[in-house]
C-alpha cells in the first residue's frame, strides 16, 4: 500500500532509516530483539534475556523531541486509502475504526499528523563497547534462538531507535481544498463509553485530535546481531549492509536475504523498510 510522498515519510526515511509499523504498539522499544525469518520479522523480547548470564550493565536509552515530524501533516490523500492505514492507529488506541468512519462520512480526501513525536535510542558504539569490555556472551542454548544460529536465512535484529507519539490528528476534506466537517460529538459520545483513557479534542470543524495515555511506537530502526553458536560471542552481522549492497551496487551477489517492504510513499532510497 502506498501513500503520496510527503514530509513525514521523507523525514522518517532520510533522517532515521526507520521502518513504519502497521499497527503502532508500546512494546517495540530500543534494546528489544526481532527474529527475521522467511523475510518477516517477529518480536522476541528484550536483549538482556539473550545473555548467557545475568546482564547487569546499564545501557542508557536517550529521548529527544523530533520537531521536524511533530504536527507535520501528510499531503491530502484518497480517503479510503488513508483510512485503511489510519484505521490501524485507531485500533492501537483501542477504538473501532468503523465507529470513527461513521462520523466522517462524505470525506473524499484526508490528511493526518503525529503530535509531540519523540525519538528514543541507544548509542550503538556505547552498546558495543559495553559488550566487549565486559566480555558479555550470548546464550546459544536458548530454545528460542538455537535454530536462528544455524539457519542462514534467519537473523537476529536489535532495535536501536524508535519514534513514538501519544497523539495524532485527522483532517478531512470534500476535495483538495474544501473542508468536510467531522461529527465530533458522535466520536466523543462513542469514546465516553469506553475505558481506553483516550481523549479527543476539536481542532477545527474538519479536524480532530486523538490523544492516548501511552506513547506508541510507530517506526523503528535495527541492526543485525550475531551470536557464535560455540562461544556465545556477540558480533555485528552484515545483513543490513548486504541488503544495501544488493539494492545499490551493480554486480553484487543478489542471493542475500531480501526483506519485504511496507512502502509509505514512492521514495525507495531506503531499502530496509521491513513489514511488521
Amino acid at each position: 500500500m502506498r501513500i503520496c510522498k510527503n514530509q513525514i515519510t521523507d523525514e522518517i526515511r532520510e533522517l532515521f532509516n526507520a521502518n513504519p509499523l502497521r499497527v503502532p504498539e508500546a512494546r517495540i522499544q530500543p534494546l528489544c530483539m526481532l527474529e527475521i525469518r522467511d523475510k518477516k520479522p517477529k518480536y522476541l523480547g528484550e536483549f538482556k534475556f539473550l545473555v548467557k548470564d545475568e546482564f547487569l550493565h546499564e545501557i542508557p536509552i536517550k529521548t529527544d523531541p523530533v520537531a521536524k515530524i511533530s504536527h507535520s501533516k501528510t499531503k491530502k490523500i484518497d480517503f479510503n486509502i488513508g483510512f485503511d492505514i489510519l484505521g490501524n492507529f485507531i485500533k492501537a488506541f483501542g477504538l473501532d475504526p468503523a465507529a470513527i468512519a461513521t462520523a466522517i462520512k462524505g470525506s473524499k480526501t484526508m490528511s493526518f499528523s503525529f503530535g509531540n513525536v519523540k525519538r528514543k535510542y541507544i548509542d550503538p558504539l556505547e552498546f558495543g563497547n559495553i559488550l566487549v569490555s565486559n566480555d558479555v556472551k550470548g546464550d546459544p542454548d536458548n530454545m528460542f534462538i538455537a535454530n536462528i544460529l544455524t539457519e542462514p536465512d534467519t537473523k537476529l535484529a536489535l532495535i536501536t531507535d524508535v519514534l513514538t507519539s501519544k497523539d495524532f490528528t485527522l483532517s478531512t476534506y470534500k476535495g483538495n481544498e474544501t473542508e468536510a466537517s467531522i461529527n465530533i460529538p458522535l466520536i466523543q459520545q462513542y469514546i465516553s463509553n469506553l475505558d481506553t483513557g483516550l481523549k479527543v479534542e476539536k481542532v477545527a470543524e474538519n479536524e480532530i485530535k486523538f490523544k492516548g495515555r501511552t506513547a506508541l511506537t510507530y517506526a523503528f530502526t535495527c541492526v543485525e546481531i550475531s551470536i557464535d553458536p560455540t562461544t556465545g560471542k556477540f558480533s555485528k552481522g552484515q545483513w543490513l549492509e548486504n541488503i544495501r549492497s544488493a539494492k545499490n551496487v551493480a554486480g553484487t551477489d543478489h542471493s542475500v536475504i531480501e526483506i519485504p517492504k511496507y512502502m509509505l510513499d514512492e521514495n525507495q532510497a531506503n531499502p530496509l523498510l521491513i513489514e511488521f
